[in-house]
């Protein structure tokens, strides 16, 4: 479900990103976009290959160290390994702007609310932001050391299940990424919302099946903080008694 919605958002970006430099080519190249119905996520390492800054494992083993031993910090192989594996949702290129743009897209439940730290929304993307942090600023760092600064950023894209979504940051994100047209950035955050909205009255309607089946089976089959956030719509609620004891009305 997660990954429908984002390839036809991420579609629709690429494939109205039209913001042009001044000889007529496209500022913004999108990799992941690559149909409607599959994308690719690159990996860091990817990345830093398609930005010709990556100069082999022993080197980049070397690289990375010296780069996290600056903060005190020891990584092991595995840990190396894992920081030039990790993949975000997409990511955008302008070439010619030396931008870099790590994009992520969260469908969140409804039953997380705002708190101290931040609304529904930010206090989610403030999570994803400090996932990729490390790696946006290495490849910062690791291409100005080589005289060509790539300045790398993180764009998100957060939405609600019940369709709930930040109209004006969500069109201000979509303009920076080179969609200058508003209507047609209205209609993407449309397409948006009426995608979650669908996908997420599709996955309702299997539970509900499953419910009429086989309710302990469909409650420990989901993700605990959707079953516990649906149940009480059926009626249904998880009963714990130490082990998993199974559903009571």
């Amino acid at each position: 479900m997660h990954h429908g919605i984002w390839r036809e958002l991420l579609v629709s970006i690429s494939r109205n990103s039209k913001e042009t430099h001044d000889n007529g080519d496209r500022k913004w190249y999108f990799p992941s976009a690559v149909s409607e119905e599959t994308h690719i996520e690159w990996t860091v390492r990817q990345i830093l290959v398609h930005l010709g800054l990556f100069t082999g494992l022993p080197r980049f083993t070397v690289e990375i160290t010296d780069f996290y031993a600056r903060m005190n910090i020891t990584l092991t192989k595995d840990e190396i390994t894992d920081f030039l594996s990790k993949r975000p949702d997409g990511v955008a290129f302008n070439a010619r702007g030396k931008r870099c743009v790590f994009l992520e897209f969260t469908r969140l439940m409804d039953s997380i609310s705002s708190s101290e730290e931040g609304d529904w929304a930010e206090s989610k993307e403030r999570e994803k932001n400090e996932r990729y942090a490390m790696h946006r600023y290495f490849i910062h760092h690791i291409s100005k050391s080589v005289g060509r600064a790539w300045e790398c950023t993180q764009i998100n894209f957060t939405v609600r299940a019940r369709g709930s979504i930040k109209a004006a940051q969500f069109s201000e994100r979509l303009q920076f990424l080179g969609v200058q047209d508003a209507k047609v950035r209205d209609t993407i955050r449309a397409a948006t919302v009426s995608k979650t909205l669908t996908l997420s009255d599709v996955m309702l309607k299997l539970f509900h099946v499953s419910v009429l089946r086989s309710p302990e089976w469909a409650l420990s089959s989901l993700p605990t903080e959707l079953s516990n956030f649906q149940t009480s719509r059926y009626q249904l609620f998880k009963k714990f008694t130490g082990p998993f004891m199974g559903l009571v009305n």
